[in-house]
């Protein structure tokens, strides 16, 4: 279906205003922590790397600039390399030094050859004149890690080296997975992760190793970063060099920006008063540690998170109202708004840093502010997909953000490998992308999903809420195996290697997979179940793929407002989709976390 646009002007400015927001970012700086350090260009070893063996001690590979681009030094490759190996020679902390390979940072397919004809993409061919850049990769091995650090830090200040990185050890299987295989390839107490193939797709990556730790930001309630569980997985920016947000340590609570910052590093979980304590109460305190712990919780022998591999950016948008003694919980746009700059100030080399966000909240009502925010993260460079849950009040009419076009929406089915129903509370409708597990049998008899809770504890919790982290973790499994992957590309490998066959068999879920006339089967759970194995393998996909058009999308610009799918029922929206997308509903309702 055709859709409204903005104007080349408008889009264009968003986008120059996103980029002058991300200079804010931390593209020239160096963060160590305990997890992975990321940079543009330096990475270093982590002491819990060091420690478990995942890392060639104080060894580094390294891509030491090319001088012969200046006619004055040009030289031999022979010349080169022997000055290269004359200088690590003379250089106090290496003790052993070897060099690799010359390659061409330009044009890669250059680097073997003198032919310099280029029959790719007239954007990168030669009658560009761009200089061409060569670099020399040399294995370095220094006499300790501090000195290490110290002496890549001088190089790189001197304009002497492009990049470095760890010498990673690979191996068939790491500490980590082993111990999910043996905790969990038997285990009858965590259903849903057999629904998504979740253990037989840790076996395959630890054949291969993953190539990288995606960055996913959480939006929600705050997190405890002192869980047990947790604290590996929390993305460490130590000294809150996002200059955007004052202390951001852990990440960024936008529910106090002011007109300067966009908020503070005070990221424990709302309601409580510090990190590693637990929740006095309900309402929200419980959330966002619980959703975190569903992407990348790691270290127990009860339950696990779906991406090992990740790191979590934390972002706190839920703030406490008191009137009397009543509490609430709203999510402001505005704090929405300033979580999605904060995420956008997180870039490397002119791509995005944070790749995927989850978002297990929602309201009836668009936002055209939001929306295009989300349109431009999810445009800029790879791209940042942000998955939203579906809502929790059984109907069709749409919430946001899950309805936005730019959004990957989630519903939540019970978790069964065999009968994977849907849950009696999930949103459903043709604006629906994907399902995933969110509810059914748990540990100890009660209902939900297992995951962490503040204060180094455990519950089961259930929900769209929960459904959604699961297919954000599996977004970040993909993205470990295939980090180039665009936001585009990954959610529709998400979508199409979700598994139908289950979700829509005769008897489970009748009622919202109903046929048309000349259309055929109508998804209205999305395309499938989230399946981990066919999403990194999408060779292994044996069944049709099943896609719910938008007819009825939300457009920037078209004056469509959100949440008029369905008041006339399902049978309508299907057969009159023109008439229920006119319709305006102006009920208002509070925003919560679903």
């Amino acid at each position: 279906m055709r859709r409204c646009s903005l104007s080349a002007f408008s889009f264009s400015f968003l986008i120059l205003t996103l980029l002058a927001t991300s200079a804010c970012g931390r593209d020239e700086s160096i963060k160590r922590s305990k997890g992975v350090i990321v940079t543009q260009d330096l990475l270093f070893a982590t002491d819990t790397q060091i420690s478990h063996g995942d890392v060639v001690p104080f060894s580094y590979l390294i891509a030491f600039k090319d001088d012969a681009g200046s006619p004055s030094l040009a030289r031999s490759i022979l010349q080169m390399q022997q000055g290269l190996q004359t200088m690590l020679q003379n250089t106090t902390p290496v003790s052993a030094q070897k060099t690799i390979a010359r390659l061409n940072l330009t044009y890669p397919g250059h680097s073997f050859g003198q032919d310099r004809k280029v029959d790719a993409h007239p954007l990168f061919n030669s009658e560009l004149n761009t200089p061409e850049e060569y670099t020399h990769l040399a294995e370095v091995q220094f006499v300790d890690e501090a000195s290490a650090e110290r002496q890549i830090k001088d190089w790189y200040a001197a304009k002497k080296i492009v990049f470095a990185e760890p010498n990673y050890k690979r191996s068939t299987q790491s500490a980590a997975e082993d111990q999910i295989i043996k905790n969990f390839k038997t285990n009858t107490t965590t259903p849903w992760l057999n629904e998504v193939s979740f253990v037989d797709t840790i076996e395959k990556i630890a054949s291969t190793g993953a190539k990288s730790s995606p960055l996913i930001a959480v939006m929600d309630s705050g997190v405890d970063v002192q869980h047990p569980n947790l604290k590996d997985a929390i993305f460490v920016n130590e000294g809150g060099q996002n200059k955007q947000c004052t202390g951001d340590i852990y990440g960024c609570n936008t529910t106090v920006a002011k007109k300067d910052v966009l908020g503070n590093g005070d990221v424990f979980p709302t309601g409580t008063s510090a990190f590693g304590t637990a929740c006095s109460g309900q309402g929200q305190c419980e959330h966002g540690t619980h959703v975190a712990g569903l992407i990348g919780a790691r270290g127990s022998a009860d339950f696990t998170g779906m991406c090992p591999y990740c790191k979590i950016l934390v972002v706190k948008v839920v703030e406490v109202e008191t009137t009397g003694d009543v509490e609430t919980f709203p999510i402001k746009d505005s704090s929405i708004l300033a979580g999605l700059a904060y995420i956008s100030g997180f870039k490397s080399g002119g791509q995005p840093l944070v790749r995927l966000i989850n978002a297990s909240f929602g309201k009836f009502e668009s936002s055209r502010s939001v929306e295009l925010f989300i349109k431009a993260l999810k445009n800029f460079g790879r791209g940042t997909l942000l998955v939203a849950a579906a809502g929790n009040e059984d109907t069709m009419k749409r919430q946001f953000p899950a309805g936005f076009d730019d959004v990957l929406a989630v519903s939540n089915v019970m978790s069964s490998t065999d009968e994977p129903k849907k849950s009696v509370s999930s949103n459903f409708g043709m604006w629906v992308d994907i399902a995933a597990p969110g509810d059914g049998d748990c540990s100890g008899g009660a209902e939900g999903i297992l995951s962490t809770v503040p204060g180094g504890d455990s519950r089961c919790l259930s929900g769209t809420s929960m459904a959604s982290p699961i297919v954000t973790g599996i977004g970040g499994l993909v993205l470990s195996l295939e980090p180039d992957l665009t936001a585009a590309e990954l959610e529709n490998r998400l979508i199409q290697t979700a598994n139908p066959s289950k979700l829509y068999q005769d008897g489970i879920n009748d009622g919202y997979r109903p046929n048309m006339k000349g259309a055929g089967l109508v998804p209205l759970l999305g395309s499938g179940v989230v399946n981990a194995l066919t999403a990194t393998n999408p060779t292994l996909q044996t069944s049709a793929v099943l896609i719910a058009q938008r007819p009825d999308s939300v457009r920037a610009g078209c004056g469509v407002l959100g949440g008029s799918r369905d008041g006339f029922g399902s049978s309508l929206l299907l057969i009159f989709p023109a008439l229920v997308s006119g319709a305006r509903f102006i009920r208002k309702f509070k925003r919560k976390v679903r």
